[in-house]
C-alpha cells in the first residue's frame, strides 16, 4: 500500500497519518493549538485519525476492485465506500455556504 498523505485540520494546524485501523504513526501540532482545552484538542485529533483510517480503507477497497475482487468479497470485508468517505469529510470539513448571509452582522468587540 502506498504511503498515506497526512490528514489536516480545517485550519491546517494539526496533521495526522495513521494506519488503516486509525492508529497514529505521525502527528504534527502547531504551537497555536496548545492553548486549546485538552478535550477539544484530543477530540479533533481523534476525528482526524478516524478520517485518515477511512481514507486508507477506501484506498484499499479501490485497490481490491482494480485487482478484480468481486463486490461480494469486498462487502464481506466491511470496507467503507466512497460515499462513506465523502460523508465523513463533509462532517469534518463543513462547507461554508457563501450564498447565504450570516444570521447577524453583529460581532463581539
Amino acid at each position: 500500500m502506498p504511503q498515506q498523505q497526512p490528514v489536516r485540520s480545517h485550519t491546517g494546524t494539526i496533521a495526522v497519518v495513521t494506519t488503516e485501523r486509525g492508529l497514529p504513526t505521525a502527528l504534527k501540532i502547531d504551537k497555536s493549538e496548545l492553548g486549546r482545552p485538552p478535550q477539544e484538542l484530543a477530540g479533533e485529533i481523534l476525528a482526524l485519525c478516524r478520517l485518515s483510517a477511512l481514507r486508507a480503507q477506501v484506498a484499499y477497497r479501490r485497490e481490491l476492485e482494480a485487482k478484480g475482487f468481486s463486490a461480494t468479497v469486498i462487502r464481506e470485508l466491511g470496507l467503507p465506500t466512497d460515499q462513506d468517505l465523502a460523508d465523513a469529510e463533509a462532517e469534518l470539513y463543513p462547507e461554508d455556504d457563501d450564498d447565504e448571509p450570516p444570521a447577524t452582522w453583529m460581532r463581539s468587540v
